[in-house]
């Protein structure tokens, strides 16, 4: 086990040096849209994928598919990565209940789905269908049903609370099944962020109604983390008061929590980067796989900015480089 732990963290770390890199960055900063930013992509880690398929969100896709698929190989144990891919699975069958509310089929949404999850989205819309998603995990056919219902009376943030509740109780129960440090201590850490956030929402905004769910299993108990006061202390024991301020700060003035949501994803980032110095550990899997979210979501934003027009400095305020390698 060992020796393989060994292997994949050295295959995961030599692949992380081919992501989008900050020269690639500047290349396609400076780009043209249309031909010459294309070319600059076929620049890029990108290129197979540009090549074949002019369509960036295509291409980008297909990297991310390659990646969990190599990392499901190359792993000791490929299944205990599900906790990576869970959230593809949640989301799909979020678009689907919303869908069979005012009868929609999956040739309706195929658009809307990512074949990044854990079961292909056709099978998983096909159990869906047949009520068998039980066959699949615990408790999804009692939660899918669940949801269907809340979204048929309209009751939209209902439905998010319920598929908000099912990732979190299958990825806890992916992360007890095989008992790796890293990956239970990777899904404490989504289950903070994700309480943080919800909690700063409601109390930033007690005039409006929100129905934030708490999640257990984190490292913050439900009465820590009661106030806005509480919930910025939570949050500096996460990477420190100053990682997230500019984010703070830009949600209490504008209530978006774009910022925050980056910074989140940042520090899973940073977190991992500090755990994948023991080559026995899982998170040199869990960084790449990040590492590649990121990559791929700079290319996006890149693409993006420049066909709407947006300035290189209203581009570049809006990547997230904590994947790069210094």
């Amino acid at each position: 086990m060992q020796t393989q732990y060994i292997y994949s963290a050295s295959r995961a770390n030599t692949l992380a040096q081919y992501l989008l890199t900050k020269t690639d960055i500047d290349r396609l900063l400076v780009a043209d849209a249309g031909d010459d930013l294309q070319s600059a992509l076929k620049e890029t880690y990108l290129a197979p994928y540009v090549l074949q398929d002019a369509d960036i969100a295509v291409a980008i896709e297909a990297t991310l598919i390659k990646a969990k698929k190599l990392l499901h190989r190359i792993a000791p144990d490929g299944d205990m990565l599900r906790v990576l891919w869970l959230q593809y699975d949640v989301h799909n069958l979020r678009v689907f209940a919303k869908a069979q509310a005012i009868g929609k089929g999956f040739a309706d949404v195929a658009q809307f789905v990512s074949a990044r999850g854990i079961y292909d989205p056709a099978y998983l819309y096909a159990m869906a269908d047949r009520s068998e998603l039980n066959r699949l995990q615990m408790s999804w056919q009692e939660s899918y049903t669940e949801a269907v219902r809340h979204a048929t009376a309209g009751d939209i943030d209902q439905v998010d609370g319920v598929f908000d509740q099912l990732f979190f109780a299958t990825a806890t129960r992916i992360s007890e099944r095989f008992k790796d440090p890293f990956i239970r201590k990777y899904v404490r850490a989504i289950i903070d962020l994700y309480n943080l956030k919800a909690r700063l929402r409601a109390a930033t905004y007690d005039q409006i109604k929100f129905s934030p769910v708490f999640i257990t299993g984190g490292t913050f108990a439900e009465r820590e983390i009661e106030t806005k006061e509480q919930v910025l202390v939570a949050f500096a024991q996460l990477g420190g008061e100053a990682f997230w301020r500019t984010a703070i700060e830009q949600f209490a003035a504008t209530g978006n929590t774009t910022h925050i949501d980056a910074r989140a994803d940042e520090y899973l980032v940073y977190m991992s980067k500090q755990a994948s110095f023991d080559m026995f550990s899982s998170a040199s899997l869990v960084l790449f796989y990040l590492q590649s979210r990121q990559s791929a979501a700079n290319v996006r934003t890149i693409v993006v900015g420049k066909n709407s027009g947006m300035s290189e400095a209203a581009i570049r305020s809006n990547l997230r480089l904590a994947y790069v390698n210094n």
